[in-house]
């Protein structure tokens, strides 16, 4: 004995004396200070001498329950442990022995004892530190004769993380059945094999015998629903996986090449026997291990473990995801022939896992997809993978019809990770590659894919691409302002017309697009866009939106895009049911019961000169009454709405994809795509404008309105053509109120025929029914031509209020005419009355001589565009007393637009504001959307034209005004914000008339009896539980009022204050004659709580 192990020796005896004696804590933890400061070599001479007192007590009765104590002995053992290597298989078997007892219970649940739970943690991290530090001798002797005792510890092992809750314990049993198992990190390579074949050999023939239970126990850990984050699942998929490729590994199975009779008698006797459960049981154990029979009977029963831990592909963590893929890619690797019934699940999960979000996990596995399909470059191996693929296609209904996201997006993964990988080896094929090219409809090296297969994979994406039709499709847009504001905006936007019924928006929907997208690049596209077009062209919608997908992915070919543009430009698919499925007549007819253009009776038409002839396209015989039209149902109008918002999307995407290459395609589809933007229906039209936007980027203009003008001419020459046509003269009218919102002043020249030949249109008895769509037209025309020809406004300057300034003007202005009168009645008093005569007399016939002999000059004829606005106005004043309330609502907002344009033509502007004010007075009292147009235009008139409309507002106008607002102030009082009534029109009609209040009382200069009962209206809405939007619009109005007439404004609110406080006059100059009083009652306060603090606001009194 060395120096150095004497001297440790001596420093450790009498340690290990006092622990065999009493082992306190206290000794322990100065035994656990000594051997940290020994050396690893004087450690491992002398570990079995300090070992021998913590075995001696554990196998000793008298600290049986005393579980902290054996915590402690235990935790004194692994310090040892830990840093030698167990050299003496006797030591192992009683330390293994020693820690089984003090945690193993038969008679429990698990055969897991009652102890605590910090005990069962030293003891699995010290049997942990035992085997992984046990020499190979030992560890070999242990793995040949003590199979029962391991399998006993596996078993201990395997349920205390199963059946455990905390987290700790569960991975320390989970790295000590990998360390009995002779698998744990430290025991393997990089690719967790064993290197030594004996203990390898030795190991297989141990787990041989326990495989089933353990792995199932494994697998119940993993897919725990009770799993505290997600180390427990990675640790339990890294052990399954290392335990499974260890004893499964291909290595083992031992093929036989030559046949012989009894193979030939074993296969009758196993058809005999059937292949149920309780069958493949018994054969499991009667079979000899590591057998042929045994490996493939085993493969078949770990199928259902597999099963099970694909599951977890969905896991929100991508460790665990990540965990699964080297399971699944080692199991393709290691055990390719011995798990053969797994192989298609595992590649199930790898080629899901190439679009996980996370790129370590989607590189991971599409590293080990290309590797397996690499090592498997066979026909068969590929038509399996077609096969599940379609598989995959057809599930996807079923799949997608839940409520689990996860689950969906699994599904769409997986069948988005076949469409490239069939595409890769298409490719790889296409470019000489090894890989064999079995094409979904085409035999380049396999069987052909069946059409009466491929069918129903069609019809399942259509399925699972099931879209909602819900009744606000039916939404009408009321005017253009909509179009225009969502084409403005351009770039990538949401498309809330286009809502799927089973795949959620977002992710979901992105990963369906992708999935069409990736089918695109297929060699079996083509045929795959034809069975989809048999089923549009049958009547469903959804074929529409996997056309758009398919035919535009960033991989598809070119010419995919360009069929999607000629089948949708086509007229029986294009024109879908909106509102009138009556087919068309035909255009050309000498019939003329069905078309006599002399039928028709010259009428007065404005714009025609006298003795001109019109020639009428209207396409419709008067000699016979016209036909009533038939309507299509709700449902059909609302299909009929989606398929062409999807087909305007269609067109859309093709633009963007193919680019300039669009441009041949572009007179084909410029006319659809207007046409939908000035459509009535509001999603119609969204969708139009989007379109329009992206094929104008995609062409390379900088705007729409770049677009149109380049194609100006095409544009207004098929406007013109089928405003001759009676059966497309709505979508004439829509295209043309497109046209001229986008377009600027220098397409003016050609749009007067155009509206000159609308207005002749609009004549017509027969056109009626599209006399929105003529208003529509009318109000786009008049708001552009005001953005070309704005009005020119002057600046006003706010008048300062000066009472006491105002007083001295007033008193110095009656002195002045009192000394007029003075001196006029000091001259007339020296006169006789005869020559007052007499100058009165000579005094009129000077004014009767007194004349103007200039000659006015003739009235400069108003300007083209001016013009126009007149005969537009002349032709919407008769509209406004339509009976429709909306297009009555539209011809006084027309007329809003219009009056202003005429503000520097008075001769012009006032013979229509006398026509048009007949429909306004009968609009003041009707609905409130009417009323709110009416309040609009009035509003212009009285800004234009005050004075002439001053006498008839305040007889025809203003009670009916008054009225509503004293009626409906009892129907918003107490209306909080929550209240179902803000969203009435009564409501909203309430907000335009106090906005519109001031401007009129100011624009009509109403005296203060008028304006006495308009605030006498106003004042009720000042309470404070009237809404607040509406107690600021009266504040607001009350101090307009204050501005325009300061005093009527003071007295009215002083009444309403009605206080006893009293207003000291200011001090005024000693020059100044005025003498000011006292006042008592001001307007700044009232008792009356309700209005206070409105009073205060309209002063700006805090």
């Amino acid at each position: 004995m060395n120096i150095h192990l004497k001297e440790a020796f001596s420093r450790m005896k009498p340690v290990c004396d006092m622990v065999m004696i009493n082992p306190s804590p206290d000794y322990i933890t100065e035994f656990e200070s000594l051997v940290s400061e020994l050396k690893i070599d004087v450690l491992q001479e002398l570990h079995q001498y300090m070992l021998f007192p913590f075995i001696t007590h554990l196998q000793s009765k008298e600290i049986e329950n005393k579980y902290e104590m054996q915590r402690v002995l235990v935790h004194g053992m692994k310090v040892v442990i830990q840093r030698v290597k167990i050299t003496s298989y006797e030591m192992c078997l009683k330390i293994e022995v020693a820690f089984m007892n003090l945690i193993f219970d038969k008679t429990k649940k698990g055969m897991v004892a009652n102890v605590p739970e910090e005990l069962k943690l030293s003891v699995m991290e010290c049997l942990t530190a035992l085997m992984i530090n046990l020499e190979p001798s030992v560890r070999l002797k242990l793995l040949q004769t003590q199979v029962p005792l391991l399998a006993q510890t596996v078993f201990l092992s395997v349920h205390l993380a199963k059946l455990e809750k905390l987290r700790t314990l569960r991975l320390a049993a989970i790295d000590s059945v990998n360390a009995h198992i002779a698998c744990h990190r430290t025991l393997t390579d990089k690719m967790g094999r064993i290197t030594d074949p004996a203990i390898e050999k030795a190991v297989v023939h141990m787990t041989s015998s326990i495989l089933p239970g353990v792995l199932a126990s494994l697998q119940d850990v993993a897919t725990c629903t009770d799993n505290p984050g997600h180390a427990v699942i990675v640790a339990a998929l890294d052990a399954i996986c290392r335990i499974l490729c260890l004893t499964m590994n291909d290595k083992f199975f031992r093929t036989n090449k030559d046949i012989t009779p009894e193979d030939f008698m074993n296969l009758l006797k196993d058809k005999e026997e059937g292949d149920d459960e309780a069958t493949r049981d018994r054969k499991l154990k009667t079979a000899t291990k590591l057998s042929r029979e045994w490996y493939t009977m085993a493969g078949e029963k770990l199928k259902t473990v597999i099963k099970s831990v694909v599951l977890l592909v969905t896991h929100e963590h991508h460790r665990v995801r990540k965990e699964l893929a080297v399971l699944c890619h080692r199991v393709l690797v290691d055990c390719s022939e011995t798990m053969l019934s797994s192989l298609p699940l595992c590649v199930e999960v790898l080629i899901c896992l190439t679009n996980d979000p996370y790129m370590e996990v989607s590189e991971y596995c599409s590293k080990a997809v290309q590797d397996h399909f690499s090592r498997n470059p066979g026909v068969e191996a590929m038509e399996s993978l077609r096969d599940n693929f379609i598989l995959a296609i057809n599930n996807l209904p079923r799949v997608l019809n839940n409520i689990d996201t996860s689950r969906k997006l699994n599904a769409l993964d997986s069948v988005l990770g076949y469409a490239r990988v069939l595409a890769a080896s298409e490719v790889r094929a296409g470019c000489g590659g090894r890989s064999v090219d079995v094409r979904l409809g085409g035999v380049a090296g396999g069987r052909a894919l069946p059409y009466d297969r491929l069918r129903p994979a069609a019809l399942a994406l259509v399925a699972a691409a099931a879209l909602d039709v819900p009744p606000q499709l039916l939404a009408r847009r009321t005017a253009c302002e909509a179009a225009e504001a969502v084409a403005c905006a351009g770039g990538e936007r949401g498309t809330p017309w286009r809502s799927l019924l089973n795949v959620d928006p977002g992710l979901p929907e992105e990963r369906l697009r992708a999935v069409c997208g990736a089918l695109g690049s297929l060699s079996a596209a083509a045929l795959l866009f034809d069975v989809l077009l048999d089923e549009l062209r049958a009547g469903a919608t959804e074929p529409i939106l996997l056309i758009n997908w398919i035919a535009t992915g960033p991989d598809t070919d070119e010419s995919l895009a360009r069929r999607l543009v000629c089948e949708y430009t086509a007229e029986e698919v294009w024109a879908c049911p909106l509102e009138d499925p009556t087919p068309a007549p035909p255009p050309d007819t000498y019939d003329v019961t069905v078309y006599d253009p002399h039928a028709w009776t010259k009428d007065s038409v404005p714009g025609l000169y006298e003795g001109a002839t019109e020639t009428r396209y209207t396409g419709i015989s008067y000699l016979h009454p016209r036909r009533p039209q038939s309507r299509a149902s709700a449902a059909a109008a609302r299909r009929g709405v989606l398929r062409r918002c999807l087909m305007a999307e269609g067109l859309e995407l093709a633009a963007r994809r193919l680019g300039p290459a669009y441009r041949p395609h572009l007179l084909r589809t410029l006319t659809l795509v207007l046409e939908a933007v000035g459509s009535k229906f509001e999603f119609v039209s969204m969708a139009g404008a989007h379109a329009l936007a992206n094929i104008a980027v995609a062409l390379g203009h900088a705007s729409v309105g770049a677009l149109i003008a380049e194609n100006a001419d095409y544009c207004t020459n098929q406007i013109a053509t089928r405003l001759k046509k009676a059966w497309s003269i709505s979508s004439a009218l829509e295209m043309l109120s497109v046209v001229i919102q986008y377009s600027d002043v220098a397409i003016l020249e050609y749009l007067h025929g155009i509206v000159d030949d609308v207005l002749v249109q609009s004549c017509d008895r027969y056109y009626q029914q599209d006399l929105y769509s003529f208003l529509l037209v009318f109000h786009t025309f008049v708001a552009r031509l005001r953005q070309w020809f704005p009005e020119e406004t002057k600046p006003e300057d706010p008048e300062q209020i000066h009472i006491l300034n105002d007083l001295n003007e007033y008193i110095q202005n009656q002195r002045e005419a009192e000394k007029l009168m003075a001196a006029e009645e000091m001259e007339d008093a020296g006169k006789s009355a005869e020559e007052m005569y007499r100058e009165d007399e000579l005094r009129r016939e000077e004014e009767m001589l007194d004349y103007d002999d200039n000659v006015e000059p003739e009235a400069a004829p108003l300007p083209q565009h001016a013009r126009a606005v007149v005969y537009v106005a002349e032709r919407c004043v008769q509209f406004a007393a339509s009976g429709d309330s909306g297009c009555a609502a539209l011809a006084l907002r027309v007329l809003s637009e219009a009056f202003p344009l005429l503000a520097s033509h008075e001769d012009a502007l006032l013979p229509l504001a006398h026509a048009a004010w007949v429909p306004l007075a009968a609009a003041a009292r009707a609905d409130p959307p009417v009323l709110r147009a009416a309040l609009q235009l009035l509003r212009v008139l009285a800004r234009l034209c005050g004075d002439f409309i001053r006498s008839r507002t305040v007889k025809d106008i203003l009670p009916s005004l008054h009225s509503f607002l004293r009626k409906s102030s009892s129907d918003s009082y107490l209306q909080d914000a929550g209240a179902a009534y803000r969203l009435s029109r009564a409501y909203a009609l309430q907000l335009a008339v106090l906005e519109d209040v001031p401007a009129l009382v100011m624009h009509l200069q109403l005296d203060e009896d008028t304006m006495e009962e308009t605030m006498s209206c106003v004042r009720l809405y000042l309470s404070r539980k009237q809404p607040r939007p509406l107690q600021e619009l009266a504040v607001r109005c009350f101090k307009k009022f204050l501005e325009y007439n300061y005093g009527a404004a003071w007295q009215h609110l002083r009444r309403l204050c009605n206080n006893q406080s009293s207003l000291e006059p200011p001090t005024v100059s000693d020059e100044s004659d005025i003498q000011l009083v006292t006042v008592y009652g001001t307007p700044y306060e009232t008792a009356d709580t309700d209005f206070d603090s409105n009073i205060r606001l309209i002063f700006d009194i805090k």
